[in-house]
């Protein structure tokens, strides 16, 4: 792509689960004379049968406001950020070309980043599954600490950059190195997909025990509304309790007390300190990854009147 070329502007509505994203963009759409298409990025909402605890939007949302990146693969699919900004550019792209308005929705930062900052596409070599089984047993027997230690000789600048020793980016830079001899941090600046457009990023700010106790509320919701029957039919269906997709919060609370692990009461008050807890990360990840403007809830219907969305979505720059 021509860096040269001006890009347009896309609208994000970002930050921690139950802070009212999705509300937002409705309520931004309702504002607006141009059709909109909702961009939903969310590493839980793309797996079909989770509804309930992704809290997807619903049939009739869907029916008001087209909705993208939703149902698109299986609970036992692997689905990479990258995999998934391809994904959204091309709804992004095709929503433009129809003079729609996209507008991207959701609180998964790394599929954000992704999807709005750029990827890493370089192609794995033909070793790559044999390096990265050898990887996952050195985790598995010596540990993340061993592995970020091995990582510090052969590319210090990616240890430095993944300090928080995150085993899945540790082994993905170690297994780049051995596949190819060539240091991950390097490389990875030369083999970046950008996008077409570029992101304005907004964010509904709230006081910290408000966002909590709609969080608790939410989370009684899903589980006294069927998030364990859901949970039980996939596992019904023959999907693995073990499976990725279903270490989600949420999730990973109904199927303990499907096992006998918790009580009822047990799972949802585990729920809830899960969600709080993951909440209380993204708020980080996003305060230190991205540049959000923070709205205060107090004022978001002033913001929403005095959004000209069509300007921004045609805006370049």
């Amino acid at each position: 792509m021509n860096d040269n070329i001006p890009k347009r502007s896309v609208l994000a509505i970002v930050g921690p689960t139950a802070s009212g994203k999705t509300d937002l963009s409705f309520q931004i759409a309702a504002s607006c004379n141009q059709k909109i298409d909702i961009i939903c990025a969310d590493s839980r909402q793309i797996y079909r049968g989770m509804d309930i605890g992704t809290a997807k939007p619903s049939k009739e949302e869907q029916t008001v406001i087209p909705h993208h990146c939703i149902d698109i693969c299986n609970p036992d699919e692997h689905f990479s950020a990258g995999k998934f900004a391809k994904y959204a550019r091309l709804c992004i792209d095709n929503s433009i070309s129809q003079d729609r308005i996209p507008i991207i929705v959701g609180g998964s930062g790394l599929y954000i980043q992704a999807l709005c900052e750029g990827f890493f596409t370089f192609e794995s070599k033909d070793n790559s599954l044999h390096i990265r089984l050898e990887l996952q047993e050195l985790l598995l027997n010596k540990g993340k600490d061993f592995l970020f230690q091995e990582l510090k000789k052969v590319d210090p600048s990616s240890a430095e950059e993944y300090s928080d020793m995150n085993p899945r980016r540790i082994m993905r830079a170690l297994e780049f190195y051995k596949s190819t001899g060539l240091q991950f941090s390097k490389e990875k600046k030369e083999h970046i997909s950008m996008p077409s457009f570029i992101t304005k990023y907004i964010g509904i700010s709230f006081q910290r025990d408000k966002l909590y106790d709609r969080i608790n509320k939410r989370s009684e919701y899903m589980w006294n509304n069927g998030l364990i029957d859901e949970t039980s039919q996939l596992l019904q269906i023959g999907y693995e309790s073990t499976l990725n997709a279903f270490n989600t919060v949420g999730y990973k609370e109904a199927i303990q007390v499907l096992q006998g692990k918790l009580k009822q009461k047990e799972g949802l008050e585990a729920m809830k300190q899960s969600t709080r807890r993951y909440a209380k990360r993204q708020l980080t990840w996003f305060g230190n990854q991205m540049p959000v403007q923070w709205i205060h809830e107090e004022i978001l219907q002033e913001y929403v009147e005095t959004l000209n969305l069509e300007k921004l979505n045609h805006q370049r720059s």
